[in-house]
């Protein structure tokens, strides 16, 4: 089992089944996805049918729910059958999860059958919001995107962030994408199913640095390659959006419109706004991009949404910080940290991405929350200290959440996504470091490959190609 819950009292016997089970159950478990999740994890052995019901519950046999009181979730599981009881539809399918993670197959007289040990279980997040951030490159297939969403669903994120790397069909400019870019139509199904899985699909657009929607490593520029003749939507490397200019930010505005319609109904949109090379942080750039951010974050408001940032240009590296963290902080000096930070709105929520620290806590993250910013702290692949000790600093300082983050390193950075997923709702400090397995014992729970080579684990190739590292 991978999930250890809050509360957790055994009891003696357990739930055996296999083939058919009919439940009664909130319309939100009733889904064509959640059934596969059934019939994957009972590795075949049984199939899942589904009674409505209007209660957040799911009940099989004559199991009484357990009261909620404090718990987001509860679970009682007998000889007779399992009762889910839980306070919305996002903390029932988390329950779902659970049980799921529970799943114990047997031979029973040779035929595969599935064991749940009684227990009573009453469990809470430690971290309420917890997401992940997957890119779309040229090289991401479709599958692949949804292979992820699946898995961060099975352990129980709250929010994926997907940002476009010029791989959408934009209406408002063609050139914002690629030729082998992705239409909605190929995307809608995908996203719709991530949906029904409990996860809120975040839209992304850099509104400030990465302009050109590509890895700055390579070169390539999503729209002035295509069409150079559109340079003046561009600072003169490229590298950022000309935001001092009306068409510009309509188009923008625009981009925001079309994704925010095809990732549906949410409480976020990441702006992106990090690494603007050029930045020279005088007070009238700083006045302007602040006054620019701000117009963004009151527009958001307006739709019901709060801006996501990115944290880098708005911070400075103190000398007080322990010098055995690398943080990364591009303001020059902390005068500019407390100008630009003090000009902000305070609405906006600050993605502070501190790959390096090693020994808590992160202090970037309590400058930005003792500013009065609501503050998600950002892992990547680089070792599993990084993520304990961030995890330790979400709980101690009460931070926003989490955000992992995967960028152009997916294979590398799957095996910390159980890991992180764990940390919120245990202590991960004594646990397992390496979860390379258990990533890949969700993943072909959550997504068939049929036995194709490239479509199983969580990289196509066995063999790194050099050029992509």
């Amino acid at each position: 089992m991978i999930f250890q819950p809050t509360n957790l009292v055994k009891k003696d016997g357990a739930f055996v089944f296999s083939k058919e089970i009919c439940a009664t159950a909130n319309s939100s478990i009733n889904k064509d996805v959640l059934k596969e999740f059934w019939y994957n994890y009972s590795c075949h052995a049984s199939t899942l049918e589904v009674k409505e019901i209007k209660d957040y519950a799911f009940i099989i046999g004559n199991a009484k729910p357990l009261a909620l009181d404090d718990a987001e979730y509860t679970i009682n599981i007998e000889e007779g059958g399992i009762a889910i009881n839980a306070k919305d539809e996002k903390t029932l399918l988390a329950g779902f999860m659970t049980l799921l993670d529970r799943f114990d197959p047997i031979d029973d007289n040779e035929e595969l059958a599935i064991k749940i040990e009684c227990a009573e279980i009453r469990d809470s997040a430690l971290i309420k919001n917890r997401m992940a951030h997957f890119c779309i490159f040229p090289e991401t297939e479709l599958w692949e995107l949804q292979k992820f969403l699946r898995l961060c669903a099975a352990l129980k994120f709250t929010h994926v962030v997907i940002e476009f790397w010029g791989m959408l069909k934009f209406d408002c400019m063609r050139e914002l994408g690629w030729k082998e870019a992705y239409s909605k139509d190929e995307l809608r199904p995908i996203i719709n199913e991530a949906r029904d899985l409990g996860l809120e699909i975040v839209p992304m657009f850099n509104h400030w640095g990465h302009a050109s929607l590509s890895r700055e490593m390579h070169g390539k520029h999503v729209v002035l390659d295509q069409n150079i003749s559109l340079v003046s939507y561009f600072s003169k490397n490229g590298w950022c959006w000309a935001i001092e200019k009306k068409k510009v930010r309509e188009l923008l505005r625009l981009a925001r419109e079309e994704l925010i319609e095809l990732c549906g109904e949410g409480k976020y949109f990441h702006i992106g706004c990090d690494e603007a090379h050029g930045f020279n942080y005088s007070k009238e750039e700083c006045d302007f991009i602040t006054e620019y951010i701000n117009e963004i974050s009151a527009e958001l408001n307006k739709k019901g949404r709060r801006a996501i940032a990115w944290g880098d240009m708005f911070i400075h590296r103190h000398e007080s910080y322990n010098k055995g963290n690398l943080y990364t902080c591009n303001a020059p000096t902390p005068e500019d940290e407390k100008y630009m930070l003090g000009r902000l709105d305070r609405s906006i929520i600050i993605a502070d991405w501190q790959y390096d620290a090693v020994i808590p806590p992160v202090e970037t993250c309590v400058t930005l929350k003792n500013a009065g910013f609501d503050v998600l702290l950002c892992h990547r692949d680089k070792s599993a200290k990084v993520v304990e000790v961030g995890v330790q600093t979400i709980k101690s300082e009460e931070l926003f959440g989490f955000m992992q983050t995967t960028w152009h390193t997916l294979s590398r950075g799957m095996r910390f996504i159980p890991y992180i997923a764990i940390g919120a709702y245990e202590d991960i400090s004594t646990g397992e470091k390496n979860s390379s397995y258990t990533a890949a014992y969700v993943m072909r729970r959550v997504y068939n490959a049929n036995g194709d080579y490239e479509k199983s684990g969580w990289a196509k190739k066995q063999i790194d190609d050099i050029t992509n590292v």
